[in-house]
């Protein structure tokens, strides 16, 4: 029997370590211990947005706008074969406007999707779910800001995307509801 070359055995000891780690169990409460975030700024001011609640990120898609009595409605983009509402993120934060062009689009949900634009992605962020705390009295006014996530050097709202579509879905109900005479 000849013996196998260096890089051979070390391949055969490597596969060995990683098949004897993955065969590990780990408990279940060791599963979710962390939250993923997407670091944003609006308007100058940082948030959050929960990479669980989006179903994408995009940049560089050209935002036609529409005629539309629902200031937030910045028009529709072509995302994924589709024609998606794009809206000022800004705006549904309560900003008159973003300071700066929207380059990034937040896609959220599937069915009638809709797309979330701001203009600064800062990158992504893992934190423990026990920096994630209630706001304080200056963050509860923004009605979309159920939390905020503090960590050793930064604090910034986390974006509630289920509260920012229900507000989407009232104003868009009640734009098309007609004028009686």
């Amino acid at each position: 029997m000849s013996a196998l070359p260096p890089i051979a055995s070390k391949l055969v000891e490597l596969r060995s370590v990683f098949d004897r780690a993955r065969a590990l169990s780990f408990p279940s409460d060791a599963i979710d211990l962390t939250e993923n975030l997407l670091a944003v700024r609006v308007s100058g001011d940082g948030y959050a947005i929960r990479v669980a609640e989006i179903s994408g990120l995009v940049t560089g898609k050209k935002i036609v706008p529409i005629p539309s009595s629902t200031v937030e409605l910045l028009g529709v983009a072509g995302i994924r074969g589709a024609l998606v509402p794009v809206y000022s993120l800004a705006m549904l934060l309560g900003y008159s406007a973003e300071t700066e062009q929207a380059r990034w689009l937040a896609l959220c949900g599937t069915e009638d999707p809709v797309a979330l634009a701001f203009a600064e992605f800062e990158g992504y962020i893992r934190v423990a779910p026990s920096e994630i705390h209630s706001p304080g009295q200056d963050c509860a006014a923004r009605i979309s800001v159920k939390q905020v996530v503090r960590g050793t050097d930064m604090v910034r709202g986390v974006v509630s995307i289920a509260v920012l579509k229900g507000a989407i879905q009232r104003r868009g109900s009640n734009n098309s509801n007609p004028k009686e005479r």
